[in-house]
């Protein structure tokens, strides 16, 4: 069992032993459970939307044809450390040449950090190449388990990460996500909200574009949400309003609810002309991985929690793949494929990032797509 396996499955155990502790060490403002489906910023236009509701198809069905005539959507998943795969295949596919301005980008965890840049255009891949730098030189942190398990909310400090999204998003990039936002282009970023059980999508163009003095802070506090793995990162709390109240909502990683935003509601107008084209950039591996497996408990778990995560992602790219099918959408897929070596630690060595990195950028430029998972 790889060092990856071992800390995932003593994360499980953790989870019992926590299910009695104090879930948040912080005081918050709990929104009364009536109220939780009700929760809403303190704006006027909308900023937000559940990930599972279908009028969330009225925002990304107005997006405007590109210069090119196209509406090009590009999804990027979670992933953690196989984040650098994403951000070599992007500047892979500048290199050759054929990357498109993207009309709407989304993403989830990594993909939420890499998803600024990727907005922003080709312009922008040597700022993506920094925070992918960034999030490489904090590999190997230490976990402790101890804070866990006296009540603490994280295993592992998220600081690397909080400095890697400050990098990504300072209010010069604020600003021009603003301007492409009034131009008729989007950007989500997806968190679970814990206290609603529920996926939500973030305009991060209209929180961008809008009158908030704090915006820029909002936008950092989503993208750390989207990335806070329940128990190994703390979640983010994020101060909404409801019926006169200020409260806080948890939110915390994306992926606990899907592994890839899933556009509900499908594509209108958008699909309708046979011009809009899904790229789907998968950081992890979808493909089967053979191993022996030895029968023991911990064995059992950290080969099981894996494969369980594996399959929630098959099963979203496929609900992605048919929407976009039966919208009249173009539909292409990269993800990581099962022969590529495993890293044998949970954050990945420098070495093995710059090869994962590297085999992403040799993709890119090739176009390594698939048209179905």
């Amino acid at each position: 069992m790889n060092e990856f396996s071992r800390l995932l499955s003593a994360l499980f155990v953790s989870a019992f032993v926590l299910s009695g502790c104090a879930a948040f060490a912080g005081k918050r403002a709990e929104i009364p459970v009536d109220l939780v489906a009700r929760g809403a910023m303190a704006t006027t236009s909308p900023l937000r939307y559940w990930g599972d509701d279908p009028d969330f198809a009225a925002s990304h069905t107005r997006v405007k044809q590109g210069s090119d005539g196209q509406v090009d959507f590009l999804t990027l998943s979670g992933g953690g450390i196989n984040g650098a795969y994403g951000a070599g295949y992007l500047i892979g596919w500048t290199n050759s040449g054929a990357r498109p301005d993207f009309e709407v980008v989304t993403g989830i965890s990594v993909g939420a950090i890499i998803a600024p840049l990727a907005f922003l255009g080709t312009d922008y891949d040597q700022h993506l190449h920094e925070v992918y730098l960034a999030l490489s030189g904090a590999s190997n942190p230490k976990a402790n388990f101890l804070s866990a398990l006296l009540g603490g909310s994280a295993i592992l400090d998220n600081g690397p990460i909080r400095n890697a999204i400050d990098k990504a998003v300072d209010q010069g990039i604020l600003d021009q996500i603003a301007l492409a936002h009034r131009q008729g282009r989007r950007l989500y970023i997806g968190t679970t909200n814990l206290d609603a059980q529920r996926p939500v999508v973030w305009d991060i163009g209209a929180i961008a574009n809008s009158n908030d003095p704090h915006r820029l802070e909002l936008v950092r506090s989503v993208i750390l949400a989207s990335t806070a793995v329940p128990t190994v990162f703390q979640p983010v709390l994020i101060e909404v309003s409801s019926n006169g109240h200020d409260y806080s909502e948890m939110h915390v990683d994306g992926g606990v609810t899907e592994q890839v935003l899933l556009m509900p509601g499908g594509w209108g107008k958008v699909g309708a002309r046979g011009d809009t084209r899904l790229y789907v950039i998968f950081n992890g591996v979808v493909d089967a991985s053979p191993a022996t497996v030895q029968p023991s408990s911990m064995a059992l778990i950290g080969r099981a929690v894996p494969t369980l995560l594996k399959y929630l992602g098959r099963a979203n790219l496929a609900e992605l793949a048919n929407s976009a099918k039966s919208g009249g959408v173009l539909y292409r897929m990269t993800a990581i494929p099962g022969e590529f070596p495993e890293s044998d630690n949970l954050f990945g060595s420098p070495e093995w990032l710059a090869s994962l990195y590297q085999f992403g950028l040799e993709s890119g430029q090739s176009g390594r797509w698939r048209d179905r998972n």
